[in-house]
């Protein structure tokens, strides 16, 4: 039986289950809510609890129920604000890195992601999003550039990959900018 890594990114709280500790498991969601940290969650609650009728209250989200969630610190290497190439990078690798960098860690080195490592495994890997398949935070998963906007760059290294689906909005620069006669993402 084949299992699989569906990534989405959209406006959930990141749960991550440790496939070590559950070897019986067939599927793994890995949501990340792009931008979206506890504040923002609690405010979501407060705001439920509000036009609910229950005063200095708190009504949960349904992410909130969850058995299990995890819960990461993906700052910067190189500034205080992070950005969501470096944020992307934490997440997929479990390392910290500058902002503007894709899979390489503050030196330039390549980084392994967990997307990378499971399909080596065998699982089938998908990723989702709501933006272009080639912005930061999907692309942490499978590109490996200094520069977050090497976007022509980002969606070679996604067919490379050999990921078994991408679903997005399309890609920055499909045809590359620079020479017409570079082959189209799309084909």
């Amino acid at each position: 039986m084949k299992r699989y890594l569906i990534i989405s990114l959209c406006s959930v709280l990141c749960v991550l289950y440790s496939l070590s500790a559950f070897a019986e498991i067939k599927y793994v969601f890995y949501f990340i809510g792009d931008g979206m940290g506890a504040n923002q969650v609690l405010a979501a609650e407060m705001y439920r609890s509000a036009i609910q009728g229950e005063p200095l209250g708190r009504v949960q989200t349904l992410m909130t129920t969850f058995p299990y969630s995890g819960h990461a610190s993906s700052y910067s290497k190189s500034n205080g604000i992070t950005d969501s190439a470096a944020a992307g990078t934490c997440l997929a690798t479990g390392t910290k890195t500058k902002n503007g960098m894709l899979g390489l860690d503050q030196d330039s080195a390549r980084l392994t992601t967990i997307a990378e490592e499971l399909k080596a495994e065998g699982w089938g890997v998908g990723i989702m999003t709501t933006v272009s398949i080639d912005h930061a935070t999907p692309a942490a998963f499978y590109a490996h550039v200094p520069k977050r906007n090497q976007y022509y760059k980002i969606g070679k290294q996604l067919a490379k990959s050999k990921f078994d689906f991408f679903g997005g909005a399309g890609f920055h620069h499909p045809q590359g900018k620079h020479d017409d006669k570079e082959d189209n993402l799309y084909d």
